[in-house]
């Protein structure tokens, strides 16, 4: 007898990419998994990340189905590495998420003072 497992997405979210916007904030942009990799049907997205080499937890973001396939990621620190995660999920679980670095850019120098 053969049993059905049920089980999220089988592959993480192609085209994963990361652009710095300024020195605190990135955009994350990726897409839809292959079809014959998602089993169920797919709820959302979720994007972690954290300081690279940090062990504070990741800050999760939920992103709805709905939505953009991209989002932008405020509030970081200047000129700091981060590494972030991209994974989609289903009502049965998560599927496995890329990973990729990114730097937030240095910030503009101030204007001198008189």
């Amino acid at each position: 007898m053969e049993y059905l497992k049920l089980a999220g997405p089988s592959h993480a979210p192609p085209g994963f990419s990361l652009v710095p916007l300024n020195s605190t904030s990135v955009r994350a942009s990726w897409q839809f998994p292959p079809p014959d990799s998602i089993h169920r049907i797919i709820k959302g997205f979720k994007l972690l990340h954290r300081i690279k080499g940090s062990s504070d937890p990741l800050t999760v973001m939920t992103i709805g189905i709905n939505s953009t396939l991209s989002t932008d990621v405020t509030g970081l620190r200047k000129y700091t590495k981060y590494e972030f995660q991209v994974l989609a999920f289903s009502s049965v679980g998560n599927g496995p998420s890329s990973v990729k670095e990114v730097r937030t850019n240095e910030d503009a120098p101030s204007a001198p003072a008189f």
